[in-house]
This record gives C-alpha cells, structure tokens and sequence, in this order.
C-alpha cells in the first residue's frame, strides 16, 4: 500500500518535471521563431544586434553585446563590456561573418552557452544577407580610385553625425582640403600623375586621422575630413601634422617630382547650423587660404 502510494507520488513528480521541462523547450522554441521572424525585418547588421540582444536577454541575461567584421570594417556593440566573456566566430557555409562576444558580471553556465549557440544559429543567414548588402552599398559609396568614401557616403554621414553631436552634447569638426594647382599637373604632366597624387594624398588623410574620424574624397581635388569630439584645438594639431606629412612627401612621375601643397580650411558645428551650412563654412574657410596664396605669389 505504502509503496503504491509512493510509487504514485513519484509518478506524479516525475510527470509534473516533464510537463515543466517541455514548457521550457515550448517556451524557447517560441522565442527562437519570435527571433527568426524579427532577423526577417531587417538587412542593416546594427539592427540585427539589436533585435537578436533584445532576444537574448529574454532567456541569457547579458550586460553587453560586440560583433566585429574586421575585413568590412564592421564593428558595433549592445550595452557595456562586463569581466565575463563568450566569444564566438559567426561561420556559414565556411564563409566566415566575423566575431561574436558575449559578456555579462556573472560567469555563463554551460546551459547559458548552449542556448546561446542555439541562438546563434538564428543569426547567422540574416547577418550573412546583412553583410551582402553592406557590401553592395560600401561598393556604391566608395571613390574607385582612392578607396576613400565619396560624396554621398558624406550626405549620409553629415547629418548623422551633426544629430549624435546635438545628442550627446560633444562638438563636431569639419575640414575641406584641396590640392593647390591640381589642374597644372594634370595639363603640364599627365592626368595619370594626377591620379597618383590623389592616390598619395588619400592615403596620406587616412593614416593622420584618428579611427573615429572619416575621410571622404568629395570632388575631384577636393577631400573632406569629418571629424566627430574634435574642437578647435584638436583641428589645429590635426591641421598641422598633415601639412607636415605633406611637406615630406615626395611624390614622382617617371623621372619628374611632384611639387604638391594643401590649401586646408575648417569649420566648428554650431547650435542652428544645417548641413549645408556647415559644409560651406569650412569649403569658405578653405577659398579665403586658396585665396591668400594667389595673393602673395
């Protein structure tokens, strides 16, 4: 009697676990369909982050989020970095999409990890398609000859940054650079010379800027660096390193060397600015130097 009455009670329990463990499986594979149907709504990776970290978090608590594309210069985070970190490499079809970490003040059980991976899983096609197409719009965005960001990558990028500025109350700097008597190289060299001087002076920008800052060829000649927590002071020292880098330049054509000389101005955001007007009182900046040169030769 005694021992079918526990034998009872145990089935019981034992029936009571498994109705809670296939709650638990219901309830993550529900989440897990919730994920994959909200990765659909979206092909910018930021997004996706941010969708799969809101996810995340319903079933693995984590304080922050990273995920870097090291070679399409994607690198961007949830929350805050936290002592205890899961790192992953983000594969499919032995494509690889970069670098995932996870991390959190308390250490992950093995459990945590394993829904994670699960998660994980979601992720990858619609970041793969994520990647694809900011790839295609990298390719739209990019100057052919001096890989550098074009005219409308600056558009885009303008006004973002001019917003993020006004937010988090931090100033915002611009610079509009131009080759002096870049037309003279092309007619009295070759405009192939003139290509090469692009190619040199792009690359030049690129390796004086901080990794934050963002250089652009604008037109032709004319280059604009995009500056974001730079105030007039931080202009001046950036504005005086290149024109060192310049200054030891050399730059030849054939058995010809290249003369090559900036004319650089600069503009500080202020409160009631548009985008235009802040483009035009740096290029305005950088005409009145173009202008005192002419001057005094």
């Amino acid at each position: 009697m005694n021992f079918h009455t526990t034998a009872n009670i145990y089935s019981s329990n034992s029936r009571r676990l498994l109705d809670v463990a296939k709650m638990a499986q219901e309830k993550q594979d529900a989440g897990r369909k919730g994920l994959l149907f909200a990765l659909q709504s979206s092909l910018d990776p930021e997004q996706l982050l941010k969708i799969f970290f809101q996810h995340l978090n319903l079933l693995v608590p984590c304080q922050g989020m990273r995920y870097r594309n090291v070679e399409k210069e994607i690198d961007l985070r949830q929350g805050h970095e936290e002592q205890h970190r899961a790192d992953y490499n983000l594969t499919l079809a032995e494509e690889r999409l970069g670098e995932v970490r996870f991390s959190r003040r308390k250490r992950f059980s093995g459990e945590e990890l394993r829904k994670i991976e699960i998660l994980l899983a979601s992720l990858a096609l619609p970041m793969r398609n994520a990647i694809h197409y900011h790839t295609a719009l990298q390719a739209a965005s990019r100057d052919p000859l001096t890989g550098l960001k074009n005219r409308r990558s600056l558009m885009d990028n303008l006004a973002r940054e001019m917003s993020r500025s006004r937010r988090e109350n931090q100033p915002l700097a611009l610079m509009v650079i131009d080759i002096d008597s870049f037309k003279q190289i092309n007619d009295e060299i070759s405009h192939l010379a003139g290509d090469q001087v692009l190619v040199r002076i792009a690359g030049l920008l690129a390796k004086a800027v901080r990794r934050s800052d963002m250089v652009f060829r604008f037109a032709g000649d004319e280059f604009v660096l995009l500056l974001p927590n730079m105030d007039q002071e931080g202009v001046r020292v950036l504005c005086s390193r290149i024109r060192r880098a310049v200054e030891n330049m050399r730059c030849s054509y054939g058995e010809q060397q290249i003369g090559v000389s900036l004319s650089i101005g600069s503009a500080i955001l202020q409160e009631q600015m548009e985008p235009e007007e802040f483009f035009e009182a740096a290029d305005l900046d950088m005409l009145c130097e173009k202008a005192e040169k002419h001057g005094r030769s």
